[in-house]
Parts: C-alpha cells; sequence; structure tokens
C-alpha cells in the first residue's frame, strides 16, 4: 500500500503514536514540561484520518481510560497531605484544568470537530453512546472519580478558613474563591449536579446563620443595642466584601436576606423600642444605625414613623403650650416656635433618616397637627392670622435683625409653614391688608422681598391666590406715573398747592377697612383733593373716586415751639391740629363741629394726640366743659416725629370685620362650588354632594358641614338648585 505525505491519509501504528501522545499530555497535565502543541495535534489528526480505519473511537477510549488513571494518582498525593489539603488540592485543580481546556481547543481539537460532535449529535437523535468533548471528560472524570471521594474534607478545609476570616484572621482569601469558582466549572460539565448550590453554597449560609446567631444574641447582652447596632452594620458591610469574593452573584441576595433575618429581624422589636429615647436624647448617630438597619427589613420602620410622628406632636404641643398669653399671644414667639419645632425636626430628618420620603411625610403630617390643632388654635382660625401677622413684622421697615439673603431665607422657611395651614383663606385675607398697609404707607422693607414672598405664596397655592396681590402693585406703579404728571399738569398750568401726592386703588384689589366715621377736609386740603379730582375725570372719564381719608396721611410743621418739629400724622390728626392755627383752645364739641368725627373715631384720635404730648386735655372751672390746648412745652430728641402710628395698629373691631368678611367669602365660595358641581352632575344626593363640596374646598379652607347646608338652602330659595320630588336627600340641578 503506498504511503502518502503530509497530512494526507496514510497507515500509522496507532501505540507508537499514543505512547507518544500519552506522554506528552502528562508532562502538559502536571506542568512539568512545555509541548509541542502543534505536534501533538498532528499526531491526533494522522489517528483520526488513518487508513483503512480511522482510529477515533481507540483513541477516545484511550483518553478516558489515561483520565481516569491521572485522576487516581492525583486523589493519592492529596490524601497523602497531612495539614494543608486545600492548597494541594487546588494546586492540583489548576494544573488538571489547564491541560483539559489546552488539550480541548488543540490538541484534541480535530477529534472533537471531527468525530466527537457527531457522535454528540447522534446522542440527541436517540444514539446512547456516553462521548463528551475532551474538556468535559476530563472534569467528569475529576468530579466522580476525585471530587466526591474528598468534598468533606475540603469543604472543612473552607469552612475554617472563612471562620477564620470572620474572626479577623490573616487567612488565603484566594484559596476561598478558586475552590468555590472550580465548582463552578464543575458544574458547567453537568447540570443536573450542583455542587456549588449543594455543596458550598448551603454550607457557607448554614454557617453564616449558626454564626451570626450566636454573636447577635451574645453581643446584645454584653455590650447593649447602640454598641451592637454599629456591630450589626460593620458585620453586614463586611459580608457583603466577603461576598463578592467567597460567592457566586446568584447567591448575594440569599446572603443579603439571611443576615437581615439573623442581624435585624430577629432583634427588630428591642431596635425600635430604644427609637424613643434616642429621639428625647437627641442621639442622631444611634438614631441613624437604627434606621439603616430597620429599611433592610420589610415593615421594620413602620412602628418607627409612628414613634416619631407621636414624639414631633409632643413636643409641638408641649412648646406651644409653654408660650405666654394663649388668647392673645406674640405672633413673632408662636411662629417662631413653630419653626424652630419644624427646623429641627427636618435636621434630624435629613442627618439620620437621609430625608426619607417617609420620615418627610410623618413631619408633614405632625407639623400639620400642630399647626391646626394646638391649644391656643385649636378650633380657632388663629395659626393662620398669627402667621400673616409674622410675615408684616418681616416685612416692614424698622426690621434690622435680617440682611435680605437671611430674609429671604426666613420666608422661605414661612412658606413652608405656611403648607400646613389649613385655612388658608384667613392667612390670605390677614396678608391682604397688611400689604395694604405696608404698600400705602410705604413701609416695606423692598419691593423684591414683597415679591420673593408673593411668588413662594404662589408656587403654593396658584395665581388666583396671588393675583390680588399682584394687582396692588400694578396700582402704586400706575400711581406713581399719575403723580409725575399730575405734577408736569400743575406747573403747565401755574397752579399752585400744598406738596400733594397720590394713590389711586382699584376698588377690589385692596383690602381694606372700611372708613367708620365722615370726615370734613380742612380747607387747607381742600384745593389738593378739588384740582386733583377734576384732573383725574379729564384723564379718565366714567371712573369715580372715592377718598379714604382714614388711609391718608400728612406731614405737619410746628411754628409755636422752640425747635421746629416735623410731625407725621393721619389726617383726621391734622384736622383737629390745624383748629389751633386760629384759637389756642378747643373744646370738644367745636372739634366735633370742625371734623364731623363720630364719637369713637374722636376719642381714639384725641387719645393719640395727648398720648403723644402734643395736647394738652383740662376741664373748664366755670362751664365743666373738656377743653384742649396745644403743649408749649412739647420736646423731644426727634425733629421729625411719627404721631401716625398709634392709629394704624389693627384694632380688635378691625380684627372681627375681617373674620366677618372672610366668612361672607367663605359663603360665596361654597355657594359658586355647589352650582359647578351641580352643573356638571345635574343630580346629586345629599351626603355625596357634601363630600365633593368638602373636597373642592380643601385646599383653600376646612368648610364646616352647617355653612355648606347653609348655603345649599340660600341656593334652593335662588332657584339655582331644587330637591327632587319625593326623595328629600336629592338635588337636582335647574338650567
Amino acid at each position: 500500500m503506498s504511503m502518502m505525505n503530509g497530512l494526507g491519509r496514510q497507515d500509522i501504528d496507532f501505540n507508537q503514536i499514543w505512547e507518544t501522545i500519552a506522554q506528552q499530555v502528562y508532562l502538559l497535565l502536571t506542568g512539568m514540561n512545555t509541548v509541542s502543541a502543534m505536534s501533538l495535534y498532528e499526531d491526533v489528526y494522522k489517528l483520526c484520518i488513518a487508513q483503512p480505519q480511522p482510529y477515533c473511537e481507540p483513541l477516545y477510549e484511550n483518553i478516558k481510560k489515561f483520565f481516569e488513571q491521572h485522576v487516581d494518582r492525583i486523589l493519592l498525593i492529596i490524601l497523602d497531605t497531612k495539614s494543608d489539603t486545600i492548597s494541594e488540592y487546588l494546586k492540583q485543580w489548576k494544573l488538571f484544568h489547564t491541560g483539559c481546556e489546552l488539550c480541548n481547543k488543540v490538541i484534541f481539537r480535530y477529534l472533537n470537530n471531527n468525530w466527537i460532535n457527531k457522535k454528540i449529535m447522534d446522542k440527541k437523535f436517540g444514539h446512547p453512546p456516553d462521548i463528551y468533548e475532551i474538556q468535559t471528560l476530563g472534569l467528569m472524570i475529576w468530579k466522580e472519580r476525585l471530587f466526591f471521594k474528598i468534598k468533606d474534607r475540603v469543604l472543612k478545609c473552607v469552612e475554617i478558613l472563612i471562620q477564620k476570616d470572620r474572626d479577623g484572621e490573616l487567612v488565603q482569601h484566594q484559596f476561598i474563591s478558586q475552590f468555590m469558582e472550580s465548582l463552578i466549572k464543575l458544574d458547567s460539565v453537568d447540570k443536573d449536579r450542583a455542587l456549588y448550590l449543594n455543596e458550598y453554597e448551603f454550607s457557607y449560609l448554614e454557617n453564616t446563620k449558626q454564626f451570626y446567631s450566636r454573636e447577635s444574641i451574645a453581643f446584645i447582652s454584653s455590650s447593649g443595642v447602640s454598641s451592637y447596632m454599629k456591630k450589626a452594620e460593620a458585620r453586614i458591610e463586611e459580608e457583603h466584601h466577603r461576598s463578592q469574593k467567597y460567592l457566586n452573584s446568584t447567591s448575594h441576595d440569599k446572603l443579603r436576606r439571611l443576615l437581615d433575618s439573623i442581624l435585624i429581624e430577629k432583634h427588630k422589636e428591642l431596635l425600635q423600642s430604644e427609637c424613643i429615647n434616642y429621639l428625647k436624647d437627641e442621639k442622631l448617630d444611634e438614631i441613624h444605625h437604627m434606621y439603616k438597619l430597620l429599611s433592610r427589613i420589610e415593615g421594620g420602620l413602620a412602628p418607627v414613623l409612628e414613634t416619631v410622628q407621636n414624639y414631633i406632636q409632643h413636643v409641638g404641643f408641649e412648646a406651644i403650650k409653654s408660650i405666654p398669653d394663649k388668647n392673645n399671644p406674640d405672633p413673632k414667639v408662636y411662629v417662631e416656635t413653630l419653626l424652630k419645632i419644624y427646623l429641627q425636626f427636618s435636621s434630624i430628618i435629613k442627618k439620620s433618616f437621609n430625608n426619607d420620603v417617609s420620615f418627610i411625610t410623618v413631619l408633614d403630617l405632625a407639623c400639620h397637627k400642630i399647626f391646626n390643632q394646638n391649644h391656643i388654635t385649636k378650633n380657632t382660625t388663629k395659626s393662620p392670622e398669627l402667621l400673616a401677622k409674622y410675615c408684616d413684622m418681616l416685612l416692614k421697615k424698622g426690621n434690622k435683625q435680617h440682611e435680605e439673603v437671611e430674609l429671604e431665607e426666613k420666608l422661605g422657611q414661612i412658606i413652608v409653614l405656611f403648607k400646613y395651614v389649613d385655612d388658608k383663606d384667613v392667612f390670605q385675607k390677614f396678608y391682604s391688608k397688611m400689604l395694604s398697609r405696608r404698600l400705602i404707607n410705604a413701609s416695606s422693607v423692598s419691593d423684591d422681598i414683597e415679591k420673593y414672598m408673593i411668588t413662594g405664596l404662589k408656587q403654593a397655592c396658584g395665581f388666583e391666590y396671588t393675583s390680588k396681590f399682584q394687582r396692588m402693585f400694578n396700582d402704586i406703579t400706575i400711581s406713581t406715573e399719575t403723580n409725575e404728571e399730575f405734577k408736569n399738569y400743575l406747573n403747565n398750568n401755574n397752579l399752585s398747592i400744598v406738596d400733594f401726592s397720590i394713590l389711586v386703588l382699584t376698588s377690589g384689589s385692596w383690602s381694606l377697612h372700611s372708613q367708620t366715621s365722615s370726615f370734613i377736609v380742612p380747607q387747607e386740603l381742600t384745593t389738593c383733593i378739588t384740582t386733583f379730582q377734576q384732573y383725574y375725570q379729564n384723564q379718565h372719564q366714567g371712573r369715580k373716586l372715592n377718598w379714604l381719608h382714614h388711609l391718608c396721611k400728612a406731614e405737619v410743621k410746628s411754628s409755636y415751639l422752640k425747635k421746629p418739629f416735623e410731625f407725621h400724622v393721619t389726617n383726621f390728626q391734622l384736622g383737629i391740629l390745624l383748629i389751633f392755627n386760629t384759637q389756642d383752645t378747643v373744646t370738644l364739641d367745636e372739634i366735633t363741629k370742625f371734623t364731623n368725627l363720630n364719637e369713637n373715631e374722636l376719642s381714639r384720635t384725641i387719645q393719640s394726640l395727648i398720648e403723644a404730648k402734643l395736647l394738652l386735655a383740662k376741664k373748664n372751672p366755670d362751664s365743666a366743659t373738656q377743653e384742649y390746648s396745644l403743649n408749649g412745652s412739647y420736646t423731644n430728641k426727634r425733629l421729625k416725629v411719627k404721631v401716625s402710628s398709634s392709629l394704624q395698629k389693627e384694632t380688635p373691631t378691625q380684627t372681627e370685620e375681617t373674620y366677618k368678611g372672610i366668612d361672607e367669602d367663605r359663603k360665596l365660595y361654597l355657594q359658586a362650588s355647589i352650582v359647578r358641581i351641580m352643573k356638571a352632575r345635574k343630580s346629586m344626593n345629599h351626603v355625596s354632594l357634601i363630600q365633593e363640596v368638602i373636597e373642592h374646598s380643601r385646599a383653600r379652607f376646612q368648610p364646616n358641614i352647617p355653612m355648606i347646608k347653609k348655603c345649599i338652602e340660600q341656593l334652593i330659595e335662588k332657584e339655582y338648585i331644587t330637591r327632587a320630588e319625593g326623595e328629600s336627600d336629592k338635588y337636582l340641578y335647574q338650567s
């Protein structure tokens, strides 16, 4: 028979070639020497294409026997190892696994591709021979003839290493990692035998459970809860890093759940019970440790949330109780007490609870209750009134406690408190009245600060809530322009009047107390008023000016005293003082005749001038009538004296009037809501209508049911809605 050159088919001596292959593969598997992989590949190729019959099957059987014998020898080597079993196991494993990879990918590649894979495909179609790729064959032999015979011994070695690692001893970390990886590689060749899962992971988790069950109980008993929480956190962190090295990623969640169960779940009641003590003692670090642990388990924070809410409410209510004069509390003291509580617990939630939205919600609920249901404001709308008055204090000139940046920060905090207000319409009404006074008296800190506050309110409640405020500013801007134009008009027409400026306010945009008394304008001012009225009506035909003398101010100079004082007075005060230009002593009847002020307003105004020491009061000994004269010995360190301030303070009557206005506004709002709802629904029963009206009104105020019922009755009288025939609790919309 003729021989073929090169790698063609040829007659060969199988045993001779196999002997060469076996020797070289042995050297490869033992790491004793480098081999020529290409030369071995050629030998395998020759056997696979030999004539007259290829030697594929005998070659495969020889490889199998070779692996079995080699693995048996390795087993004996490992068993002979006295102390360092795991080290020897991993050393032998690395050599064998690396050699198998090279055999599979290079040396026996042709056998794999052209005979083994064909047999495997035949197996899939019903042919049963147990044929495997070379690497798979080698690993299966390792598993069956070596691993299962020493698994308990090597697993115990690994367990000891892990235990030493937990105890803080220095260990060969790579041994544990390499062993874990070897099991995963062994599992890759036989899906039915999950060595990693059943042998390694199960053992790892069970030992972890036992270790931390013992340690956690002992540590709490000896060191207390605070120290335990730090210890548990550290242990969880340690185990996380350990799992990255010693466990497959599929086991990480299992370990986390196990640790949470052993270190947290079993001790959660103890941790939760300490929350109140940490809050009282302001132990923010301990609270943070507790939060981090309990947030890892389902439902762990629920009791803590309840505890925090109750504690905030308790602290808040106690702080409010300490405020003096609960019937008429100082707005500054009241609001800053609330603000202190909010900022205190807001800081705790930020630092200790990572600004967790659940705890922010709890803070909101607690502050809402403190703000609306404390012993000062319970069943009243005092909170929004006091908040509005505090804003007025901050926004008025003379507030030198805050720089502009600090003031903006303070107002931002006020907006936060404002969000807790139930009756936002009360705040709106009082804020509107006070803004009106600030703008009319030019007493605002600055327009920018005022607009900053209005922007905050707009963001909280929408454009409609602040639309009146914006219209007030527009009126002030237009009035400035009007004054300039009026001065030009006087100059162009050579008209001379008292130095005079005017604010033209749009009716309906300003929350102003109504004038409670008639008033005769002093002769000195009549020309000013008449001239401006003629000018304005020529410019704006059809508009009517209503003069609000109770809000007007004047500057009047004294010429009867040693110093030339300049007094800032109201028009009512001015009307009285100007009488003394023509007479030294004036009776009460004469003042009434000259000013036409009613008894209440006259009494307030005269009293303010007496308190300012501008007027002296005495009784005429002959007629027993009350007489008033200028105080000729009046002195003051300042040349400019503000006499009007005492009259600009809000009186109890004006506050009562404000609340009456709020009630009227609420009735109109409720009626409008009822009509809108009924127009959309056409028919509704009584309970559903009331519930929907409450829902519609909640963003503005908390309506009471009797008021809603009264509004329904009024709308029935006005024939907007009717009762359904035969159904007293059902209403119909009248189109």
